[in-house]
């Protein structure tokens, strides 16, 4: 495809990963592609460092977080680097500090039961940390700082539980970097649009028929795309809450992601079908099917220039890893 490769999936390096025992199951980059962070059914979180010699991007392996009781469901950076949060279904959230190289914090959905944390955000400001999962709970939880940004503190500032919301398990829930909004979206085919950071429902978009499984928000315009079990990708007007486009598409959608100036976006489909379209007239640019496993962990940096992958139903347990030809001039990783 030339000039319209993005990723060379031939040049892919895998590396069998010996420390997870189980399926992989998430993946997060800090925004400064230092580090990557991979979660897995066996309760563990692996930390990777990204090095560069000579040009040449290496990940190895930094450090195994165990701490979790059930498997990761959700990893997400803080804005600054400085901590990695975790989410998992033992109904707890970890929050690590990667400069320090220690755990620091625990949050609980367990009150008088057992509550699976099935997704976690963070605010670009490092103000408040979403969590969601199980009994239609939203968690707002607030980040208490000193005077040199550090973490002393995190405490529960709302439990929200819509009679108007989600009637159903949540399985995602995202903040919208430029506009005080939130989503969430679960086992239903409804998209919940919230007030950030307030937790108010503003309101809904419907048009999908099926249980949805991925969205993401444009990074700089009101637009936002979603897809799910229905083989078709919506992208949604946030001003006129109106469907602009249909997307059909010849599987289930499981992970969607904008690159980093809103000029494509990304697909992940339950056939194992990695696509890329350009979002101005949703042309669909590049495309590549992985014949391994059953389904596929996908993850991509913040700028685009790593995607990580792990087939599910394989052995051995591995993550390949992808450079983006744009980002590193046709060089790629090492092993890792």
């Amino acid at each position: 495809m030339n000039s319209k490769t993005f990723f060379d999936f031939s040049s892919g390096k895998s590396h069998k990963i010996i420390d997870h025992k189980d399926e992989i199951r998430v993946f997060a980059f800090s925004s400064d592609n230092k580090w990557f962070a991979s979660g897995s059914w066996d309760n563990n979180v692996i930390l990777w460092k990204i090095h560069e010699n000579e040009g040449i991007k290496i990940i190895k392996k930094h450090k195994i977080l165990e701490g979790h009781s059930g498997s990761i469901t959700s990893l997400k950076f803080c804005e600054d680097n400085h901590y990695l949060i975790s989410g998992s279904k033992d109904g707890t959230i970890k929050i690590w500090d990667i400069l320090e190289e220690k755990y620091i914090f625990t949050l609980s959905h367990n009150e008088s039961n057992e509550s699976k944390v099935f997704s976690i955000d963070i605010d670009p400001k490092n103000d408040y940390i979403l969590s969601a999962g199980e009994y239609r709970k939203i968690f707002i939880w607030r980040i208490i700082k000193d005077r040199k940004k550090n973490w002393i503190k995190i405490e529960k500032a709302k439990i929200i539980k819509s009679d108007k919301g989600p009637k159903e398990n949540i399985h995602v829930i995202k903040i919208n970097s430029h506009i005080s909004i939130f989503a969430s979206i679960g086992d239903e085919n409804i998209i919940y649009l919230w007030d950030f950071p307030s937790g108010k429902l503003n309101y809904r978009l419907e048009g999908h028929q099926k249980i949805i499984y991925t969205l993401d928000f444009h990074p700089n315009l009101p637009y936002l795309i979603s897809g799910g079990k229905e083989k078709t990708i919506f992208v949604w007007n946030l001003d006129t809450k109106k469907v602009i486009k249909r997307i059909q598409t010849d599987s289930s959608t499981s992970f969607l992601k904008f690159s980093d100036d809103g000029r494509f976006f990304l697909t992940v489909s339950l056939k194992n079908e990695i696509k890329i379209y350009d979002f101005r007239d949703q042309k669909i640019l590049q495309k590549h099917k992985i014949n391994e496993g059953t389904m596929l962990t996908a993850g991509i940096s913040k700028d685009w220039s790593i995607l990580a992958i792990s087939p599910f139903k394989k052995q051995p347990l591995s993550i390949r890893i992808i450079f983006n030809r744009k980002k590193n001039s046709g060089k790629f990783l090492d092993n890792i």
